[in-house]
């Protein structure tokens, strides 16, 4: 059995790699799951109970030190490595200074990327390290991260990579210019009112979300939406299924056959209509006097079912109401849905915004020295290809004429 001997041998080298000699394994688990690039990804995890402790002593909860190891079963690589409260075994895995140089030189060697090449700086803070996925020095899109952070005698209490990098990409010299795209910035800039908890009163402010600009074309990538409008009303209530989100288990025959998760099937024409229709239908239950108010977009497979998302354009919060739709994969049913009232609801008293008074043309005068440009290779559902981002780290009070910066 050569998939029993390969799983033992990482089983064995991440006890001597992450000082578990006295640890109890507590399971094993073989599991695969789309990822963000709509491709698979496939882990084998282990959980090791610190010494002492054979058993949970609560259901699903783990002890102080508890070690979650995941690595990538087709490379063999380590993806995550997590001990339960900061708590790393006593002869776990140590670094000499800790410091960032040591920290990236081993990043090196366990994930086969170069910095400055396949990972770049994100943010790092003492014992703290983050790092961004990218390609020749390049962030991508979706984004990737590599976290690690050690404790105060330098051991590893948490390695995180999540992302991906891609081995091929449409190359290109980047041309966009912040002038060049300042027609798209000055049309991006948007009202929203925005929670201010220092003085628990709504801010009336002018903003501009990013945006990627295709380097070729110099229009942006937009974003795949639908208004939906109806003219009846419904009384249609949804009884909500149990859904678990979460990654998918295989048999460890299977593993290394390394099949292609369901999940990352594309949804055909067809199946967008009857995602439409189910959207369509619960709002003319549970929104029926907004017609022409929701948009329908971000629609994917995730864990077995159908995710879409419906969004009140009109609403001008910094967080627009939501739903998050949950469908059956075969009937297209609508069986579950989120929306996100607990997080408005905590506003709920705060003090409304005062009426704005700059214009949305003297507002973006404020905010131009605050836009930034950078070029991101991002993933268009078929190639990588070269885009520029921009995003403004300010903000302009639309009523003070005062610039806030993030």
């Amino acid at each position: 059995m050569k998939e029993q001997e390969q799983l033992q041998q990482w089983t064995n080298m991440i006890k001597d790699k992450f000082g578990l000699g006295e640890y109890t394994r507590y399971s094993a688990v073989t599991g695969y799951e789309k990822n963000d690039w709509n491709k698979t990804d496939y882990r084998f995890t282990t959980e090791w109970l610190p010494p002492g402790i054979a058993e949970r002593t609560e259901a699903d909860l783990n002890p102080k030190g508890t070690a979650i190891v995941e690595l990538d079963a087709k490379t063999g690589r380590l993806k995550n490595a997590v001990f339960v409260g900061g708590k790393a075994p006593v002869r776990g895995l140590s670094f000499l200074t800790g410091d960032k140089p040591e920290i990236i030189q081993w990043i090196e060697q366990e994930t086969g990327w170069a910095y400055g090449e396949q990972f770049i700086d994100a943010d790092s803070k003492e014992h703290s390290f983050s790092f961004q996925l990218a390609y020749k020095g390049t962030p991508v899109f979706p984004e990737g991260r590599i976290h690690v952070s050690v404790d105060d005698q330098k051991k590893l209490i948490f390695f995180s990579v999540y992302g991906h990098v891609p081995e091929q990409v449409e190359e290109a010299d980047f041309q966009l210019t912040l002038e060049s795209i300042e027609p798209i910035a000055r049309e991006r800039l948007e009202f929203v009112e925005i929670p201010f908890e220092k003085t628990k009163k709504w801010i009336p402010a002018y903003i501009i979300d990013e945006q990627f600009i295709n380097n070729k074309t110099g229009k942006p990538l937009q974003e795949n939406q639908e208004i939906l409008k109806w003219t009846t009303a419904k009384n249609k209530k949804i009884k909500r299924k149990l859904v678990h989100l979460a990654p998918d288990e295989l048999e460890e025959n299977q593993l290394f056959d390394f099949p292609e998760h369901p999940d990352t099937k594309a949804i055909t024409k067809k199946g967008y209509k009857k995602i439409r229709e189910a959207s369509l239908d619960f709002l003319q239950s549970y929104a029926p006097k907004e017609s022409g108010e929701w948009a329908l977009s971000h629609i994917k497979r995730s864990s077995g079912v159908i995710e879409a998302r419906l969004t009140n354009i009109k609403d001008t919060s910094a967080v627009p109401r939501t739903w998050k739709l949950l469908l059956d994969k075969e009937s297209y049913e609508v069986i579950s849905y989120q929306d996100n009232s607990w997080m408005l609801g905590q506003f709920d008293e705060y003090e409304k915004a005062v009426k704005p008074v700059l214009s949305k043309s003297e507002a973006f005068e404020k905010i131009r020295p605050h836009l930034e440009l950078k070029p991101v290779y991002v993933y268009d559902g078929e190639f990588c290809r070269l885009h520029g981002q921009f995003v403004s780290k300010a903000a302009v009070h639309a009523a003070s004429g005062e610039t806030i910066i993030f």
